[in-house]
């Protein structure tokens, strides 16, 4: 059964960038497959707006 249909997690609790990430990229089985440290969390956040601004950045000096 998934973590997040659990009485233990479906109680409105808030969570951490580290725990929503961790549920993200192990399909809702665990809530601390990358720690328990939230800056964790923070550095994937970062990371992937990070790729993200990037392929934007050459998609537009590429067509142009």
């Amino acid at each position: 059964m998934r973590l997040i249909f659990t009485p233990r997690f479906n109680r409105f609790q808030t969570i951490n960038s580290t725990q929503a990430w961790s549920l993200f990229l192990t399909a809702c089985k665990t809530d601390d497959s990358l720690g328990k440290n939230p800056m964790t969390g923070k550095y994937v956040t970062v990371a992937i707006l990070g790729a993200v601004i990037a392929q934007i950045v050459e998609a537009i000096l590429l067509s142009g």
